[in-house]
């Protein structure tokens, strides 16, 4: 039977690991050498333009193109550089030798230093012009310095022959030491222990013992050791076989006494199985009589059963009714909400526009007098004067109140979209937020209540703007309603913070408090219940805590807590996942020519 050596399939596999460490180390230091003299070719290329900018911006701004060409033959003598373009600041070529990239890879417009990604193994830095004069910088033209993968190649063969000498001598050195040791230490025992072991003779145990020679203290010597602890356990197996033999004859003759007996035995009960049988019979009966019972019972509850499943299925409709008639009472509230907030900011932009009628009114008719004075020719520098005044006073005025209206609209505008629509919107959180206050400015109009909102400007996130809007807004409303009821005076603070949770999701915190008559604890512990309100009687609805429950719990996902004493404000503490968007802004440079 042909069989395959263990210690030449563990040297294989030992063997192979090591190629393939060794295979991906080497890989590894030619790709760092690769990188390192490809990042010194372009330290090569930065220096080289350092060092002739100076005379080639004076050439350019002089026209010399003899000392232009001097200067592009020089640099292709600089092994580091496979290819030049030189430009003028038309964009017009003067100057190509060697491997270059196309100039659809140049910029368009000079612009700061940029490092050019590698085409087609072409890679380099450009580099525009600027000339110095007069205390003024002018643009004369631009520099593209090429390298190419090949000058790399060339400068890594040396290294590369380096690296795979040393890791084809290594593999050889290993190979014959790992040969010698598993032959040694493996093999040859190997070969010795099977040599003994076909030898083995099940009749004369004692020997057929193995005994390996340089084995003491390895896993050989345990496996010598385990064996001829096994013989010598199958001797004694053997010796009390012999007398557990003995044994069961004996326990076989006492047996066949003990059946003469049982026969005997079994006779004398054969007469009393018979007033057993009369006696199953008898129980049998009352069983069946059970049973009957047992079944007309399930057949009753299997009648409540379905009775139960038909109410249940009558309750469930109830609740989804009610849950319907709850959803349109929440839109009912919002959209009451947003018409209210329409007829406020309408009155409020009434000012500002009636101003800047009155003010047109006035400015036609300064206009029609200094034009009747100049048909009758008795126009005055005085009255000239006056009119200038007049009219820069009155468009002033004009532009305050537009720009005025304009802001409330915007902010209206934005508030209104949001909470109208159901998408998420990316928003720059301070910013609409503010914006939010704003829209709410007509409502807080003869109210001295300061509101107080710390958020870092830069933060922006992806949401449901609408449903933030819709919180905030029933929040404010509610401390003036009913936190700031009789006061001259209220602040509200609203802070907002942004963390990442264990498991990577972005969550925005807030903390919202004023300092208004607070809730007592029976009122707070039936803040969220929808249609509880202390003002019935004043047409208060009992929605607004409802639906911030409601926007933050169920259309957000989130959680939200209350907290207050009476005469001590009330704070809401809540938060929801959002998705962080990062700011991405782009640098222009501007060109004087």
């Amino acid at each position: 039977m042909q069989y395959k050596s263990t210690s030449k399939r563990l040297l294989t596999r030992v063997l192979s690991v090591y190629f393939v460490i060794t295979f991906v180390i080497t890989c590894f230091h030619i790709l760092s050498e690769y990188n390192n003299t490809k990042h010194s070719l372009k330290n090569e290329l930065t220096n080289q333009h350092n060092t002739i900018s100076a005379s080639l911006t004076r050439s350019l701004w002089e026209f010399n193109y003899q000392q232009i060409d001097a200067i592009a033959e020089g640099l292709m003598t600089i092994p580091a550089i496979s290819g030049v373009i030189i430009r003028d600041d038309a964009g017009r070529v003067i100057r190509q030798l060697g491997l270059v990239q196309p100039l659809s890879s140049l910029p368009n417009e000079p612009i700061n230093p940029v490092q050019l990604d590698a085409t087609n193994g072409v890679f380099g830095q450009y580099n525009p012009l600027t000339f110095e004069f007069a205390g003024q910088s002018t643009l004369v033209g631009d520099i593209a310095l090429f390298s190419s993968r090949r000058v790399i190649v060339e400068s890594l063969k040396v290294s590369i022959l380096f690296l795979v000498g040393n890791a084809f001598i290594k593999s050889t050195f290993l190979i014959l030491l790992f040969s010698l040791a598993f032959h040694r230490h493996l093999t040859r025992p190997m070969q010795e222990l099977t040599l003994q072991l076909e030898s083995f003779q099940p009749d004369r145990l004692g020997e057929s013992k193995i005994k390996l020679s340089q084995t003491k203290n390895t896993e050989f010597g345990i496996l010598e050791a385990a064996y001829n602890d096994l013989i010598d356990r199958i001797q004694q197996h053997q010796k009390s076989l012999g007398l557990t033999k003995e044994m069961l004859e004996h326990a076989n003759r006492r047996l066949d006494n003990q059946n003469d007996l049982l026969e005997q035995e079994v006779a004398q009960k054969t007469s009393g199985m018979s007033k057993l049988m009369l006696d199953i019979e008898e129980r049998n009966l009352a069983l069946e009589q059970r049973q009957y019972e047992l079944e007309r019972e399930v057949q009753q509850r299997k009648l409540t059963e379905a009775a139960l499943k038909r109410t249940n299925e009558r309750l469930t409709r109830s609740i989804e009714t009610i849950s319907k008639t709850q959803q349109h009472l929440v839109k009912t509230e919002k959209m009451a909400s947003l018409g209210e907030l329409v007829s406020v900011i309408a009155h409020d932009v009434n000012t500002p526009i009636g101003i800047g009628v009155t003010t047109t009114s006035f400015l036609a008719d300064r206009v029609e007098a200094l034009a009747i004075s100049m048909e009758d020719k008795s126009l005055t520098q005085s009255q000239l004067n006056r009119f200038i005044a007049d009219a820069r006073e009155s468009v002033q005025l004009l532009e305050n109140n537009l720009h005025r209206a304009a802001e409330l609209m915007v902010s209206f505008k934005e508030v209104a979209i949001s909470q109208s629509a159901e998408a998420n919107r990316t928003v720059i959180l301070g910013h609409y937020i503010n914006s939010i206050i704003r829209s709410l400015q007509p409502r807080l109009k003869g109210k001295n209540i300061q509101i107080d909102v710390s958020c870092c400007d830069s933060l922006q996130v992806r949401l449901q703007a609408g449903a933030l809007a819709q919180i905030l807004t029933n929040m404010i409303l509610n401390s003036v309603i009913h936190g700031f009821e009789g006061a001259t005076a209220g602040t509200i603070s609203i802070r907002v913070s942004h963390e990442q949770t264990e498991q990577g999701q972005n969550h925005l915190f807030f903390h919202y408090e004023d300092n208004g008559l607070g809730l007592s604890k029976g009122q707070l512990e039936h803040l969220f219940d929808p249609f509880y309100t202390t003002k019935a009687d004043r047409g208060g609805s009992g929605l607004g805590a409802h639906i911030i429950y409601t926007l933050i719990h169920d259309t957000m996902g989130g959680t939200i807590s209350a907290s207050s004493h009476a005469g001590s404000g009330l704070a809401y503490d809540f938060s929801f996942p959002v998705t962080l968007v990062e700011n991405k802004a782009t640098d222009t440079v501007q060109q004087k020519g």
